[in-house]
């Protein structure tokens, strides 16, 4: 009796052992300490409006805008920098300026439209030494006299053709006389037929065409003076990070990979500027070849018109705008693309132009 009594307390002692957290074969991990949540200040800092809304803007126009910064709080605020998104937005200096309690700061800034339609968003983000960041943004939509529906040839996803709608922004009849080089495709419209309408639904059209010529724009040509091209943005992979290849090994893109020379008179020298980027973001933006802004060259690959530097001026520490002149030799619609050489590399630009008498 008292070695079963025995036996058995050996027994329940080894099974409640073995039950124990402390002995168990799995082992336990802790969970790993967190990181220490960086400080946040109370936002001491009011920024009316955060958002200008310019409406419809024209293309390669610029307008202004300004921003009113507030200090609520009870401490000063210093501004530790101000930082545009890109170069279409310019500011006034406001870093290293002080806001004393209750006190304002303007921000003036200023947006740059492309000369492609659609919607142009660009922000500035501004830092403060007692108070989170903040962004506040200029938006506006970049609409021609003749309005694209939607202002793209959307081509991805294997995507090869659509329909774009185009409407004239006074309501007044005018003519599509070309689109995406070619007779332009209609739908519900026959020109033989029908009078010329304030509205058209054009078809682009991009089968066959293989990735390393897929054109970056569809261009729509009218009979209006003050129209005379509607730029349209061909989205497709291959317009996207595959496109100009070249880049990075030159140190430099076209910005808005458009020279619009508008209405040019035939055999008459037309001056249009090229705004050229510094492009190195494997190192973060380091510049790396100073020379990258060195034109050498520019010449037009179209046998329609001829094209010559004229002169460089920076713009920034990151920019260049390259004035060349644009010589058209025929009459009516010319798209085709400028050559650029600089002491970096050589790279393409896309060119419109409406050769007049």
């Amino acid at each position: 009796m008292l070695l079963l009594t025995h036996l058995t307390l050996s027994v329940l002692t080894s099974f409640l052992t073995t039950m124990s957290p402390g002995a168990s074969s799995v082992v336990q991990q802790a969970p790993p300490a967190r990181a220490p949540a960086p400080p946040q200040f109370p936002s001491s800092i009011v920024i009316e409006p955060m958002v200008v809304e310019l409406g419809a803007i024209k293309p390669g126009s610029t307008h202004p805008a300004k921003f009113i910064i507030r200090n609520i709080g009870a401490k000063p605020v210093r501004v530790l920098d101000a930082v545009p998104n890109c170069k279409c937005t310019a500011i006034t200096p406001v870093k290293g300026k002080v806001i004393e309690p209750g006190a304002t700061l303007e921000l003036s800034a200023s947006l740059a439209a492309p000369r492609a339609p659609g919607i142009k968003e660009a922000s500035v983000l501004l830092a403060f030494d007692q108070s989170p960041p903040i962004g506040v943004k200029i938006r506006g939509d970049v609409q021609f006299p003749v309005i694209a529906v939607p202002p793209f040839a959307d081509a991805l996803k294997e995507v090869v053709r659509g329909t774009v709608k185009l409407s004239s922004h006074d309501g007044q009849p005018f003519r599509v006389t070309r689109s995406g080089t070619k007779d332009p495709v209609f739908v519900g419209f026959d020109p033989a037929k029908d009078a010329p309408r304030a509205s058209y639904d054009i078809v682009w059209d991009l089968a066959g065409v293989p990735c390393e010529a897929m054109p970056l724009w569809w261009f729509v040509w009218t009979d209006r003076v003050d129209c005379p091209v509607i730029p349209l943005r061909v989205r497709d992979e291959c317009t996207g990070s595959k496109a100009d290849m070249g880049r990075a090994a030159r140190f430099w893109i076209s910005k808005e990979q458009l020279v619009d020379a508008g209405n040019a008179s035939n055999g008459k020298a037309h001056e249009v500027e090229i705004d050229l980027e510094h492009y190195n973001p494997p190192k973060k933006g380091a510049v790396e070849r100073p020379d990258w802004r060195t034109v050498k060259s520019v010449r037009s690959l179209s046998p329609l018109v001829d094209a010559t530097y004229i002169s460089t001026r920076d713009v920034g520490t990151d920019g260049v705008m390259v004035k060349i002149s644009v010589t058209p030799k025929a009459l009516g619609p010319i798209e085709g693309e400028l050559e650029i050489e600089t002491a970096t590399g050589i790279g393409r630009v896309p060119f419109t132009v409406h050769g007049v008498s």
